[in-house]
């Protein structure tokens, strides 16, 4: 095993919970924790990526480190740059590399419900939907439609909803403060 990777023992369910975190916020956590307690995992790895290719040029990865593991609740969520350390830029190349590094351990990819949209344009998408169990829990702004478009074999989750978002809070960030009125 490389140094720095996260433990995993045969016969362990880890979850695979991958993203930018640009930043991690509540409705991460809860996406995380509601696949971890449903599925009765052992853990769950946020897998902060070093840039998604399907979006704008992403803050510095240590900042976005620090945003997840301060959103990555309890000692069963553990906070990963295993695609940096092991220069992956696409999911299908983690699944590939995690497969074999870490015999007789049952993965699940963990997924907002959100991310429906934008999977049949991730590379090599059939190999991730083939390689592991696909977990969609359901997020805002998805509807049953959008479920119905997942592969059927797909596990999705209904659970409660929590609305904030990484989009959301980057683009308050970038609204300009009004300043007080003078007298």
């Amino acid at each position: 095993m490389k140094h720095g990777l996260p433990a995993a023992y045969p016969g362990m369910r880890i979850g695979l919970f991958g993203g930018s975190f640009d930043p991690a916020h509540e409705g991460h956590a809860h996406v995380a924790e509601t696949a971890l307690k449903r599925l009765d995992l052992d853990k769950v790895w946020w897998l902060v990526s070093p840039q998604n290719p399907l979006k704008p040029q992403s803050s510095p990865l240590g900042e976005r480190l620090t945003s997840a593991r301060a959103m990555a609740h309890g000692p069963r969520m553990e906070v990963s740059d295993l695609e940096r350390q092991l220069g992956c830029q696409y999911t299908y190349q983690t699944l590939r590399a995690l497969k074999r590094l870490y015999r007789g351990v049952d993965f699940f990819l963990v997924l907002g419900a959100d991310n429906l949209a934008s999977f049949r344009r991730w590379r090599n998408w059939r190999e991730v939907a083939e390689a592991v169990p696909i977990v969609i829990v359901s997020r805002p702004g998805t509807s049953f439609r959008d479920r119905l478009s997942a592969p059927k074999d797909w596990i999705f989750l209904n659970a409660r909803h929590h609305s904030q978002s990484s989009t959301a809070i980057r683009a308050a960030r970038r609204r300009p403060v009004a300043k007080p009125k003078r007298k």
